[in-house]
């Protein structure tokens, strides 16, 4: 008897592990491409609006006793020499400057026998109450405040009183003048000469320089001042 040897097909399953081969290559594929466009996209999800800046920090009051020089912000001014005495730091002014330097010149001294009635310059950072939307506006607010509080004891009559605004250092500076006339027994003063300049800051805050100086002030001391205001202007 003879044996026949029977060639069968080969099973189909013989075919599977390259089908899988194929298969697993397919998903590592994908797999790749999905981590390719999570890594591509991963910079560009949505993070929400931007964030403003932080605000800069409010302006103050800079101050040297030895040099007398005073800055608020980018202005910055040398306050009068002698005769003017100026304190050794700064200190608030009511409600017209949160901080200030305040320099006083004797031109009558112990007029009454204890007081004495001088010439005043001042420096500093303009109350946000007295701020209005405009410089003219807002020197002429200040020039009220002084009148009121310097000559609060008297009555006063207000003369040859000016406004002007000029152009320093990019910005709109205001300019207002006056005079204020008064009467007080044993003083030889009749009025004082009121400056204000309202110096814009870049926040929409203020600095003042201001002075007030009786008619009969010495000429020696009215150049001190004179200098003084000279200096004042945008760093």
């Amino acid at each position: 008897m003879s044996t026949q040897v029977t060639t069968e097909p080969r099973p189909e399953g013989v075919a599977v592990p390259k089908a899988i081969g194929l298969v697993v290559a397919a998903i590592v594929a994908a797999l790749a491409l999905v981590s390719l466009a999570v890594t591509l996209t991963a910079d560009r999800l949505p993070t929400g609006p931007a964030l403003d800046p932080p605000p800069p920090p409010a302006p103050t009051l800079g101050y040297s006793a030895s040099t007398r020089k005073a800055t608020v912000g980018p202005v910055s001014v040398t306050m009068p020499n002698d005769p003017y005495l100026c304190p050794r730091s700064p200190r608030p002014l009511g409600s017209l400057l949160t901080d200030a330097v305040v320099c006083d010149a004797a031109v009558h001294s112990n007029f009454r026998g204890t007081d004495n009635w001088s010439a005043t310059a001042g420096f500093g950072l303009l109350s946000a109450e007295l701020a209005k939307p405009t410089a003219a506006a807002t020197a002429q607010a200040a020039f009220e405040d002084i009148r009121v509080r310097f000559f609060a004891d008297q009555k006063t009559t207000l003369t040859d009183q000016a406004a002007d605004t000029v152009r320093l250092g990019g910005h709109e500076v205001a300019v207002v003048s006056g005079e204020v006339h008064y009467r007080v027994a044993g003083l030889p003063s009749r009025y004082d000469r009121v400056l204000v300049i309202a110096l814009p800051l870049d926040d929409g805050a203020y600095s003042l320089y201001f002075s007030s100086r009786p008619n009969d002030t010495p000429k020696s001391t009215l150049e001190v001042l004179d200098a003084s205001i000279s200096t004042l202007g945008y760093r």
